[in-house]
């Protein structure tokens, strides 16, 4: 029997200047390297989004010295439930917890302590249904399913500006100035919005496979990465012939140009590697985990997933470069097996409902 994981104790988040997780401190006039490689991992918030309508999402903190899981920061430091949790984005001295169900950011400080709670509305007062996060400049950007990006002052958490990009956008990445937004169109999209994130005005789009969605990152090289999920390939609704598979794709953000690379669901990068997992909902033999070497294009084999039944993302430590890959348990609480960066196992640790994601929190 699985134990009981919202134990009563507090952890010590250190709350120190340098820390980052997304891309920058909370200055709007950043120093000229923003982003040296960190030394030091100091753990990890657990992103648990929650089952759909039981607003049982919850943050943890996995102490990477202690090797411990705590149980719900939010709880813990608000004593009330956070709700719904889509995305997390840790960014300089404070965190933002997207709640797209529940249409709000919830600003909060290190530990979980609650700063701000803001109301994601439309102009006629219908949720916005907040979806994805990035910090950059200073701010940090938002996606919401009524099509728009938000612009969030992270000195007086006011937003400050919205710009229109496409139908139910998900993930983006900031690179050169630029933010990339997969443009979803609910399964049918197939483009990424450029959004200059200065003026926040929509500069163009760029073509890509069928449903780019919840995978986009700027890679070391400064390439942004992008995966469309497809059209659920193997799906008995869909012709063999007309199945189109989810495909990993890099742009050049000097030229926009796209580049298909490989099968891919879920992917996280360390300098040269990408970690990946292939895993097609209907396709269970073709599922996989493997690094790509974003130059030499080759292939290799990382862990054996039969034990993880049903992978739900993939995430890499900056610094030991440890592998931590997610697994969803139906009706039971998930875990998250860690691999040393020569996919040796590790660990197996217990987290909350429905884990789809880790942050770490590293200078």
């Amino acid at each position: 029997m699985k134990k009981n994981w919202l134990y009563c104790t507090l952890v010590a988040i250190p709350l120190m200047s340098g820390l980052t997780a997304c891309n920058n401190e909370d200055d709007p006039n950043p120093n000229p390297n923003p982003n040296p490689e960190p030394t030091t991992t100091y753990g990890a918030y657990i992103v648990n989004t929650g089952n759909w309508g039981a607003n049982d999402g919850s943050i943890q903190w996995f102490d990477m010295e202690k090797q411990t899981v705590s149980g719900d920061l939010y709880q813990a430091q608000n004593g009330k439930g956070i709700g719904d949790v889509q995305d997390l984005c840790v960014y300089g001295s404070k965190m933002y917890a997207i709640g797209s169900t529940s249409s709000k950011i919830e600003v909060l400080d290190l530990s979980g302590k609650l700063l701000k709670s803001i109301p994601m509305k439309t102009t006629d007062d219908q949720p916005m249904e907040p979806r994805c996060a990035i910090g950059a400049e200073g701010f940090v950007f938002v996606t919401a399913y009524d099509g728009t990006v938000s612009k969030l002052d992270t000195l007086n958490l006011n937003v400050v500006g919205k710009v229109a990009v496409g139908a139910y956008p998900e993930a983006l990445t900031y690179a050169k100035g630029k933010l990339y937004v997969n443009i979803s169109g609910y399964g049918a999209g197939d483009k990424v919005a450029v959004v200059n994130a200065s003026s926040l005005t929509k500069e163009k789009e760029i073509t890509v496979m069928l449903n780019p969605a919840y995978q986009c990152l700027t890679g070391a090289d400064g390439y942004v990465y992008v995966v469309s999920q497809g059209n659920y390939a193997g799906s008995d609704k869909i012709p063999e012939e007309q199945w189109i598979y989810q495909t990993l794709q890099r742009i050049d953000p000097a030229t926009d140009e796209v580049e298909k690379l490989c099968n891919a669901t879920y992917i996280a990068n360390k300098g040269d590697k990408m970690y990946i997992l292939y895993a097609e909902y209907y396709l269970p033999d073709t599922h996989r985990c493997f690094v790509y070497d974003l130059k030499t294009k080759k292939e290799t084999p990382f862990v054996d997933l039969s034990t993880i039944p049903s992978p739900q993302f993939i995430a890499v430590d900056p610094v030991s470069e440890d592998v931590y890959i997610g697994n969803r348990n139906s009706g039971a609480l998930d875990d998250v097996y860690i691999y040393s960066k020569d996919g040796q196992f590790k660990k197996k640790i217990e987290t909350g409902n429905y884990t789809t994601n880790i942050r770490f929190l590293a200078e």
